[in-house]
């Protein structure tokens, strides 16, 4: 399954901000990706908008208690506010769910 992760933070809290601990810091940039190995889980691909303090993952695992149990791991509910989706792929989207209605009648 795939889980998009949203990290929230403010400024005062933000992993450049002197308040957060350099432990915090090294296991979210230098070691998600191979602590994601050790929950069984991939980290696919990662964003951040700096500008507006957000963070986002998408995570292949098996359920969201094992995405949970990694970020948890990482420490990033330190200094963000952690939540945690399900999510599919547009083309997947397409496929299964749009895919069953009849475009052009709706509209």
């Amino acid at each position: 399954m795939l889980f998009m992760v949203e990290l929230t933070h403010g400024p005062e809290t933000c992993i450049a901000a002197e308040s957060v601990p350099e432990s915090s810091r090294s296991r979210l940039l230098s070691e998600l990706t191979s602590l994601a190995v050790e929950y069984g889980a991939e980290i696919v691909g990662g964003w951040s908008f700096p500008v507006g303090h957000r963070l986002w993952y998408v995570v292949e695992a098996a359920d969201a208690h094992t995405v949970s149990s990694l970020f948890f791991a990482a420490q990033t509910h330190h200094w963000n506010t952690v939540e945690i989706n399900p999510v599919i792929d547009h083309e997947t989207f397409r496929r299964t769910i749009l895919n069953q209605f009849d475009i052009a009648a709706i509209a």
